[in-house]
């Protein structure tokens, strides 16, 4: 299960749409493997199957609190209601944050590994990582919804009073064979940061690629932080390797 090179902006496959797999076989859940380890490494909350260079629509989340991982292929946003505005991050704009508006609550459905049905209505965290991962794999960027007048940051530098914040939300899935309704019970999960070189997720001339076209685009407030490649190893919790959805303060993972 090796880490995959995440692809960043303006990388062309990030503007991709990806195809849909028709068969849930040996390479999908090796490259559903990958990512899982990839975006764990990478300390990320969602990864899509593009940003590691592969057109399939496969997406996995980790939510913080929640012990394991989820795949999603094919997943599908089937109803959404309301508006808010929220902090995000994105594994390909390691190290910026920017404001976005996204639903309230999100219909969504997808295959899991096995090839089971699966279904949710959610709100929250769960419902924005959805919203981000699917807009990737139909090449769409958390930046083509930044709120008007809005400019990337440099992540962390936020002000927080008056800002919205994220909760954890307790989320149930169904599998359409399961009858069990069964809400999952609330448990302490210990947080074990790891260490990761930052060259085995990114590349250091496509990161220094990024910030010029991200300046060079006006996505950016002020010009960014110069990146210490000095450094062996960066934990995995850093808001430079931080992403799929920025949390609040209060959030570890």
């Amino acid at each position: 299960m090796p880490l995959r090179r995440i692809r960043v902006f303006p990388d062309p496959i990030l503007r991709k749409k990806c195809r849909v797999v028709k068969r849930v076989d040996d390479k999908v859940k090796e490259l559903a493997s990958d990512m899982v380890e990839t975006m764990d490494a990478a300390g990320g909350v969602g990864l899509a199957a593009n940003q590691v260079g592969a057109l399939k629509r496969v997406v996995t989340l980790h939510l913080p609190g929640d012990e394991d991982a989820i795949v999603l292929i094919n997943p599908e946003i089937r109803d959404t209601e309301g508006e808010r505005e929220v902090l995000e991050g994105c594994l390909s704009f390691p190290g910026y944050e920017g404001m976005v508006k996204r639903s309230i609550t999100v219909k969504a459905r997808w295959l899991d590994e096995n090839g089971s049905n699966m279904k949710v209505t959610t709100e929250d965290l769960f419902a924005q990582a959805l919203e981000h991962e699917v807009d990737h794999l139909n090449g769409i960027l958390y930046v083509d919804h930044l709120l008007a007048h809005e400019k990337l940051a440099a992540a962390g530098t936020h002000i927080e009073e008056g800002e919205p914040h994220m909760h954890d939300v307790e989320v149930e899935v169904h599998a359409d064979h399961s009858d069990d309704d069964a809400e999952p019970e609330e448990s302490d999960i210990e947080v074990v940061h790891t260490t990761i070189k930052f060259s085995d997720l990114y590349s250091e001339s496509s990161v220094d690629q990024m910030q010029y076209d991200l300046r060079q685009a006006g996505y950016l407030i002020d010009s960014p932080k110069p990146t210490d490649h000095t450094h062996d190893h960066v934990e995995s919790d850093d808001p430079h390797l931080d992403g799929g959805v920025i949390l609040d303060s209060d959030h570890t993972h």
